[in-house]
């Protein structure tokens, strides 16, 4: 078990005040909420504190309080004392945001669960076996003693339901549940949590689902499920990327499925890009798999990216799935 170095990020957090706040590229609820949560707490101790996505916040996390104060890039030369890095590896092709502030801090500090990580920083808080970023984060501000106001245990319950299919997942621990319950004491609201993240969608986004499943496939005897959806098929909606979230865990649900990805066809500044969402059973290891493809996540949920050709980036990672669906794996740690 890894001890947290509470001390040392209480030390960091009494030191400085100019904080800058980012997560992974394509953040869910799991990301935003505990980001917001903590840009919360810093600026009640009278720090000033920015979070920074370049791809914003998703359509199901705007329900959280402030969600509206998430940027989309940096003001202008804001150069901070201290960077805090949650929810990922803390590596420029893994951060939404651009890198120059962080690599102006002078201090950096990494909060993460993913087992792909690596320790980057001054302070690298990794627990993978923690739940979910928000967990740590949770524990973080009991140690410093911290006032948790309804918005930040609002944010907190969010990326704890995410990480665990709203306690539906095999790293729902009593721990959580405890945790789970003393944030609704504080204000969250765990019925709006539940559906805003899993039930709620868009019309678009609702178009873009039945689109998708119409167009999926198996292999490996219905072991993978699997679909694509290109840029033509986004236009055809007018809908955007963000439609297309958690449509990977419609094809997860497939009965005999034992692995499920979701491809999608994007361009940004540099080219074309096919955004990978992976789902597995546990013994797949969704975040190795991903790992092959410059990607990382959990063992059951992961993700990835690929440059060029959309067709030939599908059936390149198509075909290493079916591979690995007969492979052994490394198992995950007791």
């Amino acid at each position: 078990m890894t001890t947290p170095p509470f001390e040392a990020i209480a030390a960091a957090l009494a030191r400085y005040q100019k904080f800058y706040i980012s997560t992974h590229i394509g953040p869910d609820g799991d990301a935003v909420g505990p980001a917001l949560a903590l840009k919360i707490a810093l600026e009640m101790q009278g720090k000033t504190a920015i979070y920074v996505s370049r791809d914003g916040v998703p359509p199901s996390s705007r329900f959280l309080p402030r969600c509206d104060e998430v940027l989309n890039a940096p003001p202008e030369n804001y150069r901070p004392d201290c960077a805090l890095i949650l929810d990922c590896d803390g590596t420029p092709e893994r951060v939404s945001s651009p890198y120059e502030p962080i690599s102006a801090a002078g201090f950096k500090i990494l909060i993460d669960h993913h087992r792909t990580s690596k320790p980057v920083f001054d302070i690298n808080w990794i627990d993978p076996n923690q739940p979910a970023t928000a967990m740590m984060i949770y524990e973080l501000l009991v140690f410093l003693k911290w006032e948790i106001t309804p918005a930040m245990a609002a944010g907190i319950l969010c990326g704890i339901s995410c990480d665990t299919g709203h306690f539906r997942f095999s790293n729902t621990t009593p721990a959580v549940l405890r945790a789970a319950g003393h944030l609704v004491e504080l204000g969250a609201d765990a019925a709006q949590t539940a559906f805003k993240l899993f039930d709620e969608r868009s019309f678009s986004s609702t178009q873009l689902v039945g689109l998708a499943l119409s167009n999926m496939h198996s292999a490996s005897a219905g072991q993978l499920i699997y679909t694509a959806l290109s840029a033509s098929d986004f236009a055809s909606i007018g809908t955007g990327d963000d439609s297309s979230e958690n449509v990977v865990n419609f094809l997860r649900n497939v009965k005999g499925a034992r692995m499920a990805i979701v491809f999608r066809e994007r361009r940004d500044d540099v080219g074309i890009v096919t955004r990978i969402s992976v789902r597995s059973v546990p013994e797949l290891r969704a975040d190795l798999f991903a790992d092959e493809f410059g990607g990382g996540g959990h063992a059951v949920a992961a993700g990835c990216k690929q440059r060029g050709n959309f067709e030939a980036a599908v059936q390149r990672v198509t075909e290493r799935a079916v591979e690995w669906l007969e492979e052994e794996h490394e198992p995950l740690p007791k």
